[in-house]
């Protein structure tokens, strides 16, 4: 993950904590029973944040978890939603081996793709086969529009933002052994005008992913 990027959540986690808060139901949570439709499913919330998509997952039944790479966003997060305490662990994405004792039916990837670097996005895909079940589902959003202008891939705040277009990231997971099922488009849940997402659900089919060593990430146009 982005040093500049952890940085700027860990100087504003709190004020970063109310502003997920405030955030309107919608956008990918809804979506989770679609994507993940037995209740008791294990889940790993990939960038947990403020938890709150790993709350809606709880509270939706699942057996849910989550990483994130900013410890003052955890510490929010827990201190004021007990549920979580024993949820969040943090670690940094993509994950060199499975944390885990288990593996998991599903993952929720929401706006992380674009703060993960170029040089590191092939390895964060494929990382997520060591984390699923065979069968298992990546539900992804990613942003489609960006409503201020990325300068150096740098955002208003510093943060690492890659506009990663939809094609290659679908060319890349099929490649890591994945296979697309559904996509849409979702207005943004903070109201920001000219800001839209895409949410892609993929599933794992090991039978027909390649192997790392004999494969190479697809080239990025």
């Amino acid at each position: 993950m982005d040093p500049q990027t952890i940085n700027y959540y860990n100087q504003n986690a709190e004020v970063l904590y109310h502003k997920y808060l405030s955030v309107k139901d919608g956008g990918v949570q809804n979506y989770f029973k679609e994507a993940f439709p037995e209740a008791n499913s294990k889940i790993l919330d990939i960038g947990s944040g403020s938890g709150r998509d790993l709350k809606k997952l709880l509270e939706l039944g699942y057996d849910a978890y989550g990483i994130d790479g900013s410890e003052e966003l955890i510490r929010q997060a827990k201190e004021k939603n007990p549920i979580l305490i024993d949820r969040i662990v943090h670690s940094y994405f993509p994950l060199k081996e499975n944390i885990f004792s288990n593996k998991f039916d599903g993952i929720l990837l929401a706006a992380i793709l674009m703060h993960i670097p170029r040089e590191s996005l092939f390895d964060a895909v494929y990382s997520l086969k060591s984390l699923l079940k065979e069968g298992g589902k990546v539900l992804l959003s990613i942003p489609e529009v960006y409503h201020l202008p990325i300068n150096d891939d740098r955002d208003e705040n510093g943060r690492l933002f890659l506009m990663h277009e939809f094609e290659y990231l679908e060319l890349l997971f099929e490649r890591v052994g994945f296979r697309s099922l559904r996509k849409w488009k979702n207005e943004d849940s903070l109201g920001r005008s000219g800001t839209s997402w895409l949410t892609v659900l993929f599933e794992l089919m090991i039978e027909q992913g390649l192997d790392l060593k004999k494969t190479s990430p697809p080239t990025q146009r």
